[in-house]
């Protein structure tokens, strides 16, 4: 578990990350990633950040609450919700190092990713939505960054601004709900990392203005350039050490 300077580092880069998200259009949660898999592995970190983010969506539900519209993202919310539960189940069948190996890897992706969706929908036929909400839900529930697949689903689905933001929110915060549920069915939620993501989450909803002057000369296109290196980077060493890992007991 965390020391008390790890825990001071973690909140830190919690409260800096509620505003880098929103300048970068970078998911709070990969920076968040970017600090905890290399000190507490993949299989405590996922668990420990799904909790943080349901804090991170309810803060931005709250913020562009006048915007929420939830009767077109009901497809979405119908393959995201089981696909949750069914791939945290499957997470937690995976060993320490294939856990790493996974989810060091979807981080090197969501980079490429990301920029290949950005302002794209796909089609919005319910069957379609429902079945990239799927997917999306799978794949989140056993990694992080998965998030980034929302965006052009509800996009397809007609949402445009605050509509957006708002309606993304909450899907992604219930998504990430389904997912700390599978993880403490499967016992990979005790009280401590509850109370860790918990500590992260709301960090999270004040950081913006905390953080703003510390972001504000960088600007966001350099700012996402360093976040997307510093992501690919620890995908990179944890992927490294879960191959050392499970090569281990060969040698």
């Amino acid at each position: 578990m965390l020391e008390p300077w790890q825990w001071a580092a973690a909140v830190a880069l919690a409260l800096v990350s509620g505003t880098l998200s929103g300048l970068s259009g970078f998911g709070a949660g990969l920076m968040m990633s970017a600090y905890l898999l290399p000190v507490l592995g993949a299989r405590i970190a996922v668990p420990v950040l799904a909790v943080a983010m349901v804090l991170t969506n309810a803060g931005r539900i709250w913020a562009f609450r006048q915007g929420l519209s939830l009767r077109r993202a009901v497809p979405v919310l119908a393959g995201v919700l089981p696909g949750s539960l069914a791939g945290s189940g499957a997470f937690a069948e995976l060993p320490g190092p294939m856990a790493d190996l996974v989810v060091g890897a979807f981080l090197i992706v969501t980079v490429p990713l990301r920029r290949a969706l950005a302002g794209r929908a796909v089609l919005g036929h319910p069957a379609v939505l429902a079945g990239g909400g799927a997917v999306t839900g799978i794949l989140s529930g056993m990694t992080t960054g998965a998030g980034v697949l929302l965006l052009p689903l509800l996009l397809g689905a007609g949402f445009c601004g605050p509509a957006l933001l708002a309606t993304e929110s909450f899907v992604s915060g219930a998504m990430h709900l389904v997912r700390c549920i599978g993880y403490g069915w499967a016992g990979l939620l005790p009280p401590d990392l509850v109370l860790l993501g918990l500590a992260l989450g709301a960090a999270t909803v004040p950081g913006s203005r905390l953080a703003a002057l510390v972001v504000a000369r960088l600007g966001p296109a350099r700012h996402t350039l360093v976040l997307e290196a510093l992501v690919v980077l620890v995908g990179l060493v944890t992927v490294a050490v879960a191959i050392r890992d499970l090569e281990a007991p060969r040698s």
